[in-house]
């Protein structure tokens, strides 16, 4: 089972403080963008800062990332709850299939079109015109991949025994394997 009544412990609470710190500083530049702001669009897909959306979905990205941010600060100080303790979890569960699948398709897919298996939007990869798929891959993707792996800590330290340590990896595991899957598939949740 989970922690009984026991003190909370020292990995415990830096993964929290690690999925926040995570969580917050990937956020500032959504809120940036959320707001108006051109710096650091160039490092982006060029039509994607045109869409009439744009403004909106950074707005969805600042709420989303502050949520997953101050999950790991609710998991730290609710941790003894047992009714918001399984929520927090299966919230954490997804959270961790869901960053961890779409950074590890996300570098996959990267690699495979700057190697020519894959075409990019607009045809064979080429770096002064596809230098978004280089960010992507070297800052974007890994941020969702660390993330997942985060939110993984997170869980598993909420955890003392070695068997519920153990099922909540192989659940984990499970969950990224469905969404590299439907990424496959078509459908990315991020």
């Amino acid at each position: 089972m989970c922690l009984m009544k026991t003190q909370l412990t020292t990995s415990q609470r830096l993964a929290g403080y690690a999925v926040f710190i995570w969580s917050i500083v990937y956020m500032f530049p959504h809120l940036y963008w959320a707001f108006g702001g051109k710096l650091g669009l160039s490092i982006l897909k060029p039509s994607i800062s045109e869409i009439p959306q744009w403004e909106l979905i950074n707005w969805i990205a600042s709420a989303i990332l502050t949520a997953a941010g101050l999950l790991g600060i609710v998991l730290i100080y609710f941790w003894n709850s047992k009714l918001l303790k399984g929520l927090l979890l299966t919230i954490t569960w997804a959270g961790c299939s869901v960053a961890a699948s779409h950074g590890i398709y996300g570098i996959i897919h990267r690699l495979l079109q700057i190697a020519g298996m894959i075409e990019v939007e607009s045809g064979p990869f080429n770096v002064g015109e596809h230098a978004y798929v280089l960010w992507d891959l070297l800052l974007f993707e890994p941020w969702f991949l660390i993330e997942g792996i985060l939110f993984a800590v997170l869980g598993w330290c909420s955890f003392k025994k070695p068997t519920n340590r153990a099922i909540w990896l192989i659940l984990c595991t499970l969950g990224v394997i469905i969404g590299i899957v439907t990424g496959l598939l078509g459908v990315r949740f991020a």
